[in-house]
């Protein structure tokens, strides 16, 4: 008996957890070893960007806006990352108006840690867009998952 196809409804629920939170998408589909993995490998290097770089200038679209882009595959941890940075912005700006003298090396990170946060919140970014494929196409097809390996459904024989 072939294969059933999964629903639209389905794929897109897989899609969602695993732009929600690396590695999701995975477990969803009963590949929990592969889950922790990419939990694992994609959390790790965003952590270290954000505690390298912090988050003031780099989960933020005016800062850097390319860099805000390689990031938003990660929507779990660049969204509440993005909320962290517009809270900091409006505290620095009250602080301001207060007249008060601002330290901002508690916010930002400069040359060369700035580079380093950046490499590393790329990354992370980029390599979840892999995991979302992945694991769409593992919720799609099942395993595995390359199309070379995949074989048609054995033809009935005609009825005689």
């Amino acid at each position: 008996m072939p294969q059933q196809e999964p629903s639209t409804s389905r794929l897109v629920q897989v899609g969602l957890l695993a732009w929600l939170i690396p590695g999701a998408g995975h477990y969803a589909v009963g590949q929990k070893g592969l889950a922790a993995v990419f939990c694992i490998a994609i959390t790790f290097p965003y952590a270290v960007g954000l505690a390298i770089g912090g988050a003031k200038s780099f989960a933020s679209p005016t800062a850097n806006r390319w860099l805000f882009v390689a990031e938003l595959p990660i929507g779990g941890y660049t969204m509440p990352a993005y909320l962290l940075s517009t809270t900091l912005d409006r505290r620095i700006e009250a602080r301001r108006q207060r007249g008060e003298t601002i330290d901002l090396t508690e916010y930002v990170a400069y040359f060369p840690a700035a580079d380093v946060a950046q490499i590393y919140l790329a990354t992370a970014g980029l390599l979840n867009i892999l995991a979302i494929l992945d694991a769409l196409s593992r919720a799609q097809y099942g395993e595995p998952t390359f199309h070379r390996d995949r074989r048609p459904a054995p033809e009935e024989p005609p009825a005689a």
